[in-house]
């Protein structure tokens, strides 16, 4: 469990932070991205004790929300550094484009939040609510892991994997 973890953050840390800086390297982002999706997917799998038809449809449910949310969330990090430049020290910022930055920031979290509500409907059909809670809870670690690594690294802090729940 703790090797998930750690490949899981140093998997998703780095993707992410490459994708904040711009990089080049999509094949590269695009096999890690990969690999992490299969990790989670085994963890998952383990972890709510799905039989082999459970662990099929929630392989195809996540495959087609996440691909619809990597767009979003690409634009997202976008619009959190359009953010960072206009608010330089130093600088004046252009209030209609911050304005602007702001309501897009906004629709695109009401996007995400409508995407997951739409994956929990798809997995109650296959899933037990116990099941649903637990992966719910899963994912919640997960998300937090992930901002407490970024921010971490941005700080120019070390990383500290947790173990799962």
């Amino acid at each position: 469990m703790r090797r998930f973890v750690v490949a899981f953050l140093l998997a998703v840390v780095p993707v992410a932070l490459s994708a904040q800086a711009g990089a080049d390297s999509a094949t590269e982002v695009e096999n890690l991205q990969k690999q992490l999706r299969e990790r989670w997917h085994q963890h998952i799998v383990t972890q709510l004790q799905l039989n082999s038809d459970q662990a099929g449809k929630l392989q195809a449910t996540e495959d087609k929300f996440d691909e619809q949310r990597r767009p979003i969330q690409r634009r997202q990090v976008e619009i959190a550094r359009q953010l960072n430049q206009q608010l330089q020290p130093g600088v004046a910022a252009d209030n209609d484009a911050v304005t602007r930055l702001l309501a897009e920031r906004e629709d695109n979290r009401a996007k995400i939040q409508d995407l997951d509500r739409q994956q929990d409907r798809e997995m109650a059909g296959y899933l037990t609510p116990v099941q649903r809670v637990r992966y719910q809870r899963q994912r919640e670690w997960l998300k937090g892991q992930i901002q407490q690594a970024r921010e971490r690294r941005q700080q120019g802090r070390p990383m500290r994997p947790r173990r799962f729940r």
